[in-house]
């Protein structure tokens, strides 16, 4: 239940703090004084989309804060599932800046609109003047009966579902087997196929990068000969090379050996000698093995174009086809021993279809037998409602087997007597629509926690007003209501009365809502029925008459 709503920079209002009572709330206040802009602020603070356009001109931050109480068992395991303390009371607070951030409190936590709409999906159900149009839809028709029915169709519903999940579970395993004998068989190829082409290229981890590296040398052999053989020409080739500079330099030092200082450098001398005649050794080696050969050439690249195919199809590299090689062969072999295991899995398939289509057929027996009580009960709320001689039934016409069950439900409806049923959105006008969603509501007592009404009772006069304000009282009597009213009838009838002003100074537009009690509730409702400037004593004294019959 909505206890407070706390608002500031919210369209025209600056800031306003209303306490609802937990029965029947009047919204009251002259065309376009701003009664709707609380609605909208309650959508906010909810979960609807934000809209910057709402926020009041000149300033940067608009919040909304509102605090339920009575909260469900329900909403407190949402609300322990992400984290979120709460006893018996909720403090829900969301405010944007001009930037077009949005920030979402839950009792102090910080919370995303996600988990916000999630929390606060069952606290308010909005009925506005044109909320009526949802009934015209045939596609939410099975919703509303098994919305009616409740429990036992919820029940039928959760087992149908549980069968859904496993035959969804079967299913899923018998494609891994292949499915049927054609898939498996189509299946198999493809899996012996991939296994021949990556077992004949005889992969080796790590042969790639030898291959390219090797690749690479033989390419460049050519280079390779031409700097080795100036190189080695440098070192001892050359009548003046670096080996023979060395040897002479060291026997120049040799018949100074006694000398301990110079005796040192002749033998440093004699170790880079012998170490310039080792590299010479070792790249004469290297040149006598180096030589451009291009079959070699040809026969690396087409193993590296291979290898190249088969990482393009299986991995991004060796190691990863080989892995995929070793899952193929792996499912392989399932597919070769699930004969038996496919075998079981088709007869569970069975089974269980059988146990779904039984399932689906008692929760059709149950609708229709509950459809009757249904059509009964609404026949008589709209008979109340001043729609004598209305006809009103569900059609069911057998449709896809699915988690609804087989129904396929359409609502259809005759104002008068002797009138073809028709679909609801061919036959019924505006006002018998809002006339059908407020016997809805009556007839449906135990599904919301509150309910806004949002002139409904718009284009509704006469005795037809005076039913539609009873129907609303009672509503109230088992859920709390909040009403938007222009009808003096409807808004005598309330428990509580929240009056919305506008007034303009200063170059500025100011709304303003506060609860009215007294004399103030007695002419506000005179204003209702008079309309004048003037408030005449009759309208006062016909408001006075009407709050007494509450």
């Amino acid at each position: 239940m909505l206890s407070s709503l706390f608002i500031s920079n919210f369209a025209l209002i600056k800031t306003c703090e209303i306490n609802f009572n937990k029965g029947f709330n009047v919204i009251l206040g002259q065309s376009g004084a701003g009664k709707s802009i609380l609605i909208d602020a309650i959508s906010f603070v909810l979960g609807a989309k934000a809209d910057k356009t709402l926020m009041r001109t000149g300033e940067n931050l608009m919040k909304v804060e509102a605090v339920f109480d009575n909260i469900s068992e329900k909403t407190k395991k949402k609300l322990e599932d992400i984290g979120v303390e709460c006893d018996d009371e909720l403090i829900i607070s969301r405010s944007l800046n001009s930037d077009g951030k949005s920030v979402i409190r839950v009792n102090g936590s910080v919370v995303v609109l996600k988990n916000l709409r999630d929390i606060t999906e069952d606290f308010v159900d909005f009925c506005g003047q044109h909320d009526s149009v949802g009934l015209i839809n045939v596609n939410n028709h099975l919703a509303l009966l098994d919305s009616f029915i409740g429990r036992e169709a919820e029940e039928h519903l959760k087992t149908l579902n549980s069968y859904f999940d496993e035959l969804q579970e079967i299913d899923k395993k018998i494609k891994a087997l292949g499915g049927d004998d054609a898939e498996r068989n189509r299946l198999k190829e493809i899996l012996k196929f991939q296994i021949d082409e990556i077992e004949n290229a005889n992969l080796i981890t790590g042969e790639e990068e030898e291959l390219k590296e090797k690749f690479n040398y033989i390419s460049a052999s050519e280079k390779i000969s031409e700097n080795l053989s100036l190189a080695l020409n440098y070192l001892e080739r050359e009548s003046v090379s670096a080996s023979g500079l060395v040897f002479d330099a060291k026997a120049l030092l040799s018949s100074l050996s006694e000398f301990d200082n110079i005796s040192d450098c002749q033998d440093r001398l004699n170790s880079v000698y012998y170490e310039l005649k080792d590299i010479a050794e070792t790249l004469e080696n290297i040149l006598d093995n180096t030589d451009y050969d291009p079959v070699s050439l040809e026969r690396i690249d087409k193993r590296l174009d291979l290898i190249k195919d088969l990482k393009r199809k299986y991995g991004k590299n060796i190691e990863e086809i080989l892995k995929f090689l070793k899952d193929a062969k792996g499912k392989l072999e399932e597919l070769n021993n699930g004969e038996e295991l496919l075998t079981l899995l088709d007869r569970q398939r069975s089974e269980l279809l059988g146990k779904i289509e039984d399932a689906s057929s008692k929760l059709s027996a149950l609708r229709k037998e509950k459809a009757k009580a249904f059509e009964s009960k609404l026949e008589k709320e709209l008979n109340d409602l001043q729609m004598k001689g209305t006809s009103f039934k569900v059609n069911f016409e057998k449709g896809e087997l699915s988690r609804k069950g087989q129904d396929e439900v359409k609502f259809v409806f005759s104002a008068n007597i002797g009138e073809e049923l028709k679909d609801l959105s061919k036959t019924a006008s505006g006002g018998e629509l809002s006339r059908l969603l407020l016997a809805f509501k009556n007839i449906m007592l135990d599904k919301e926690s509150t309910v806004i009404f949002d002139e409904i009772d718009s284009g509704i006069s006469g005795q037809t007003a005076g039913k539609v304000a009873e129907k609303l009282k009672n509503i109230s009597k088992y859920l709390q209501t909040i009403c938007i009213t222009h009808t003096p009838v409807v808004a005598s009838k309330g428990d509580e009365f929240i009056l919305v002003t506008k007034e303009s100074g200063n170059g500025e537009t100011v709304s303003n809502a506060q609860i009215i009690h007294g004399d103030e509730v007695v002419r506000e409702i005179a204003n209702l029925i008079d309309g004048s400037e003037k408030i005449s004593k009759t309208a006062i004294n016909h408001a006075k008459e009407l709050l007494l019959k509450k």
